[in-house]
């Protein structure tokens, strides 16, 4: 689909080069997370440049898939997205069925499906669908002054739940409470009725006793355990928060330095390029290193919530909004996580920890973002 060359002086450059700026500032902490003196991986040969992390190289590789996926989402205008925004869902479901029946194992869990030389991890790629699903639902059915009633909330309920249900069966709570915040953040702003929040609340707090008992595995219950007491199985379950937290804490101010992470490259830290690459930066680059890339989380966030705010029409608002939903929760609970503030559920840190599918989704929905803005001028003029 062409993209009219008129509509590019409107791109929206401080959003794309914060959504750049911070995958390449985790490729920086991920060449460390991953670096091995022993192996050496040649990428451009004719300069004989040569690197010592094959994570690196490969999120190279991912981030550049990425930017492909990005451009391709600028010529994709909202009008097909809403149109298609049921499909898309219906897809994302397809593909959570193909991994319980064909999915692959790895560490215990099957969340990925083999493609050839590459794995796809369709959780990621539901994230988005629920974003599409839910705009799309939310902008053809507003809700009154009050807002939403329990009847209302029934098909967003039910568009929830389901890849709720299958996530969880993967068994990925991580990636089944982010699917839940962002459609709960949706819900919460176009506005639900307090007589119907309350209650809701209410029902999902006397619902945790129940699912810890039955839902949860054994392995997800011990996590919680530990999170009140971390030295009760400190080289078990309680493994994983205690070297984070060590990693975390050693840093203090400005961090012990590049490549002079003591629990990164003597690997006490486990998951160390995935959902504990904030320990690495945190350990190597200290608070100011945090702080910084925080900091690029909040202008990127912002960024997002000002053209959501200025976008008249209601789809492209929710699916914005939706995504800037997605980055936040991500950042929320990964963060909490490593500071030992929530329990251990395998969330990555959006566009900064190594993996391809989360990052071309993440990037394919900026893009999708970069594109109303570029035609948001269009649609005032006419």
């Amino acid at each position: 689909m062409p993209i009219d060359r008129r509509l590019f002086s409107h791109f929206d450059w401080p959003l794309f080069g914060l959504a750049l700026l911070i995958p390449l500032s985790g490729l920086l902490v991920l060449y460390s997370a991953g670096y091995d003196p022993d192996k050496t991986i040649s990428v451009i040969s004719w300069m004989s440049l040569e690197l010592h992390s094959e994570d690196f190289a490969k999120q190279l590789l991912f981030i550049g898939i990425s930017l492909i996926a990005l451009i391709l989402a600028l010529a994709i205008p909202p009008s097909v997205v809403q149109k298609y925004a049921y499909l898309f869902y219906i897809v994302c479901m397809v593909l959570l069925l193909l991994v319980a029946e064909f999915g692959i194992v790895v560490n215990g869990s099957r969340r990925w499906l083999s493609l050839g030389r590459v794995n796809l991890q369709a959780s990621e790629v539901v994230k988005l669908g629920i974003i599409f699903a839910f705009a799309r639902f939310l902008s053809r059915h507003p809700p009154p002054r009050e807002g939403y009633g329990f009847i209302s909330l029934l098909f967003p309920s039910f568009l929830l739940l389901l890849p709720m249900g299958l996530i969880m069966l993967q068994p990925d709570l991580g990636s089944a409470i982010v699917v839940g915040s962002v459609g709960a953040c949706m819900l919460l702003f176009m506005g639900v009725r307090l007589r119907v929040l309350i209650p809701l609340v209410v029902i999902a707090v006397f619902a945790i006793i129940p699912a810890y008992s039955y839902v949860l595995h054994d392995y997800q219950k011990r996590r919680i355990e530990v999170l009140f007491n971390p030295d009760a199985d400190p080289k078990g379950s309680g493994y994983h928060i205690t070297q984070s937290k060590i990693a975390v804490g050693s840093g203090k101010l400005l961090g012990k330095g590049f490549l002079n992470g003591t629990q990164t490259q003597l690997q006490f830290l486990p998951e160390h390029t995935t959902d504990f690459v904030f320990s690495v930066l945190a350990e190597e680059w200290g608070f100011v290193g945090c702080i910084s890339v925080l900091m690029l989380y909040m202008l990127l966030l912002t960024r997002l919530l000002q053209l959501a705010q200025r976008t008249r029409d209601l789809f492209s608002c929710l699916l914005i909004f939706g995504v800037a939903s997605r980055i936040f929760c991500n950042v929320v609970i990964n963060v909490s996580m490593v500071v030992g503030l929530l329990p251990v559920v395998g969330i990555p840190l959006p566009l900064f920890s190594y993996g391809g599918s989360s990052i071309v989704s993440l990037m394919f929905s900026i893009g999708i973002v970069l594109g109303i803005g570029m035609r948001r001028f269009a649609y005032m003029r006419s």
